[in-house]
């Protein structure tokens, strides 16, 4: 039997281990809540765990203002002259906005047959979870590496803080590799790009009045009648030509640019995200001031999903203002009174882009196709994580993790599978012994 067999066949048979520890992650409620984070009690409960695993090294810090947001980083030193690898994937998770919607209780995972449902699932202690079984099944099973493998946990990856108090503080301490792999959800899928994301604010103004008067505001009255703008005027309705542009925008750019990985439907084939580079979504939209008032103000909030790697945001920017100030021209109390376009607010991430021939990406591949239950498969991650933080501050990052975005991620009921959990161990474990050699 190979050593990766013997790793495999580990995994197998140790599964139901692997499926509660990830429970009991799940089970603590580690609540990002963007201006601050429950993560303390999971970490403690993860450093613990760790330790007990006998790693080389496992050390909690933080380095908040707070001291109350630890990250967790563990180390499996290798036995020198070999390349190191590191995982990386974050412990805080998205609040439950609608509990009642859940068919059970979001922290407390509840399995039913393959499926295990529980917040955090997919994004992402399941990753995690399988990152250190991973690393167990190595200890384990006696195989020795040269490479050291790195686990870091960290904090505040749900409202970007990845600068401020996570992964790129455990960069700063030392905790780095020659290569890494970001445990989100893929699908099982090698992600080696990623969008970036702003968001926009437009504010449309109106002109206030009793909805008595409504009449007035929408039609024509007869000589001498007031009406129109002299009356009021329906934010909601002057806003609606800069929705309607802001959908053909989408489209527009999602013609205009193409790229061979993300949002191209993935190399063989098999990207179950589909395809489509770019994501105009309308986050919030508020308006109105009272029951009985035509409404004065409207304001829409986006996120833009976009590829930096082709395109610069600035060049965007322009765009949408260009096309606001061309429709608020087309109105006649638009033009006296144009809508405020404010670009960027809320945050901003980059994207991430690791060249399909790097040598990472080759392995990466190779350790997938060992793993039976995966497809080895080129594709873009659709969405923003720490990943392009450590490619940014120099350590080539991928994204490949069990479980999926669309598995009701930062919705209700989010769920991961037993069978992505295991077989992510595996490829992490084959990644190990090909990369860390």
């Amino acid at each position: 039997m190979s050593s990766k067999q013997k790793v495999f066949e580990y995994l197998d048979n140790n599964k139901g281990e692997l499926v509660e520890f990830m429970k009991s992650l799940v089970r603590i409620p580690s609540i990002n809540h963007t201006f601050g984070g429950d993560e303390k009690t999971v970490q403690d409960r993860l450093a613990n765990s760790l330790r007990s695993l006998d790693f080389a090294e496992v050390e909690q810090f933080t380095v908040d203002a707070e001291q109350v947001r630890p990250n967790v980083v563990a180390v499996m030193r290798g036995e020198g002259g070999g390349k190191s690898l590191l995982f990386n994937g974050h412990m805080d998770v998205v609040p439950i906005a609608e509990p009642q919607k859940w068919h059970s209780d979001p922290f407390e995972p509840t399995q039913e047959g393959n499926k295990i449902y529980g917040r955090g699932t997919s994004d992402m202690k399941g990753g995690v979870s399988a990152a250190i079984w991973a690393m167990k099944a190595i200890k384990d099973c006696g195989i020795s590496l040269r490479g050291d493998v790195l686990l870091q946990a960290v904090t505040g990856e749900e409202s970007n803080e990845a600068e401020e108090i996570g992964t790129v503080q455990c960069l700063k301490r030392g905790y780095t590799a020659d290569f890494a792999v970001v445990c989100e959800p893929s699908d099982l899928e090698l992600h080696t790009a990623s969008v970036g994301l702003f968001f926009f604010e437009l504010i449309v103004e109106g002109k206030a009045v009793h909805i008595s008067a409504r009449n007035q505001v929408l039609f024509p009255q007869p000589a001498g009648v007031p009406s129109g703008p002299e009356v009021g005027v329906d934010a909601f309705k002057k806003s609606l030509p800069f929705v309607n542009y802001f959908y053909s925008l989408e489209e527009q750019w999602n013609h205009r640019w193409r790229d061979a990985v993300l949002g191209a439907g993935g190399s063989p084939g098999h990207d179950v995200q589909g395809v489509g580079l770019f994501t105009i979504n309308p986050s919030f939209i508020d308006g109105g001031e009272y029951l009985g008032s035509v409404p004065a103000k409207v304001k829409l909030t986006y996120g833009v999903w976009y590829p930096d790697q082709l395109v610069k945001k600035e060049e965007l920017w322009e765009e949408i203002r260009r096309g606001v100030e061309a429709l608020a021209s087309t109105d006649d109390f638009l033009r006296k009174n144009p809508p405020k376009l404010t670009v960027p607010v809320l945050q901003e991430w980059q994207g991430f882009h690791v060249p399909a021939h790097h040598a990472g990406v080759r392995t990466m591949m190779g350790a997938i196709a060992d793993v039976k239950e995966c497809r080895a498969v080129l594709s873009g991650f659709r969405a923003v994580c720490d990943a392009a933080y450590l490619n940014k501050h120099g350590v080539p990052a991928v994204v490949f993790g069990p479980g999926s975005l669309s598995w009701s991620v930062h919705g209700e009921n989010e769920y991961i599978t037993v069978d992505s959990l295991v077989a992510a161990a595996k490829v992490y474990a084959s990644m190990m012994m090909d990369w860390c050699q």
